[in-house]
């Protein structure tokens, strides 16, 4: 799930990147607003920090593998993993899909879809709460 957020989030870089480059408004490139140009940043940052979270849980689970972590430690990277990556998606979604103004909810546009898929990420395999609880009880907090 992870990997399928990080790949929605950087279809969603480059489309808002281009986008941004050659969508005219005012007889300039909407990139060279403060406010578009920020969240092209926002997306770029959120991409990469996805990708490294992702790449940390494979790791720690061929180090499980090897014997040198164990499972509770992959469950936990997993689980960070899958939540940040799951709403950094579908943040990038919103982002994207206000770049793109009006077009952005148009079908001719993958924007739209891209938004409706990353609400899937947050629900299918544990939902954000399910990972949030994973989580916390990892860290040894009390349970009801």
């Amino acid at each position: 799930m992870a990997a399928l957020a990080v790949g929605l989030c950087q279809a969603v870089l480059e489309l808002s990147t281009e986008y941004s480059k050659t969508r005219i408004a005012f007889g300039k490139p909407i990139g060279v607003n403060q406010g578009v140009s920020f969240q092209v940043a926002d997306l770029a940052m959120m991409t990469e920090a996805s990708r490294q979270l992702t790449y940390k849980a494979a790791w720690i689970k061929d180090e499980m593998h090897a014997g040198r972590k164990t499972a509770a430690e992959v469950n936990q990277a997993a689980a960070i993993a899958k939540l940040y990556t799951s709403e950094a998606a579908m943040a990038a979604g919103r982002i994207g899909t206000q770049i793109y103004g009006g077009n952005g909810f148009m079908e001719e546009y993958p924007l739209a879809r891209f938004y409706r898929d990353a609400k899937v990420l947050e629900i299918a395999e544990g939902t954000s709460e399910v990972q949030r609880m994973v989580i916390a009880r990892n860290l040894g907090l009390p349970t009801a």
